[in-house]
């Protein structure tokens, strides 16, 4: 049996995301209400520069501190997601590339967030000038791939997409093939 949506309600909404609060019965049969957080479909990327891996580093508000990160953001209405991520890399780093490697889907939070985030590999990179948005200030960090997968397993790299992203990455780089399909996520 699966979740029954009963009603829903916006608690907040911005720019970036929106809150609902949703009436709904529960697989068990028990009602109750559940929050969901309601953004656009994510995009992230893996860049890297001839062995090198380039990351974001930013201050996260509920982390309380600056994260390393892939770069990743939400699409805009009716871009797909590897347009998504071409304006990311963009936007945040001032990078495009010339070749994009599919590398999957995966749920940041399942429970909490509906969309998957698709993640690309890209290389044969070209830096041109970045666009941040007025609310960012994001610093360029480059790490040896080895050290960068080496980081996201000794804790030093945490954020989790960035550590999923990294092992994707890094199946790729050691087996030589083109990525992962670009599929929908499994229910």
């Amino acid at each position: 049996m699966a979740y029954q949506r009963l009603s829903k309600r916006e608690v907040y909404r911005n720019r970036w995301l929106g809150i609902e609060a949703h009436a709904i019965i529960h697989p068990s049969g028990v009602e109750g209400e559940h929050v969901l957080i309601d953004a656009p479909p994510p995009s992230g990327v893996v860049v890297d520069d001839d062995g090198d891996l380039l990351f974001a580093r930013q201050a996260r508000f509920a982390a309380g501190i600056d994260v390393t990160e892939i770069v990743k953001g939400g699409a805009n209405e009716g871009e797909d997601p590897l347009a998504c991520a071409k304006r990311e890399l963009r936007e945040e780093l001032g990078i495009v590339a010339r070749e994009w490697i599919p590398l999957g889907v995966l749920y940041e939070i399942p429970s909490i967030v509906a969309h998957p985030l698709s993640l690309f590999l890209a290389r044969d990179i070209e830096h041109v000038v970045d666009d941040q948005e007025d609310v960012e200030r994001i610093e360029l960090v480059r790490v040896p791939a080895a050290d960068a997968i080496a980081a996201a397993t000794n804790g030093q790299i945490n954020d989790a997409v960035t550590v999923a992203a990294l092992l994707r990455f890094a199946a790729v780089a050691s087996s030589g093939s083109t990525g992962a399909p670009e599929s929908p996520a499994p229910h």
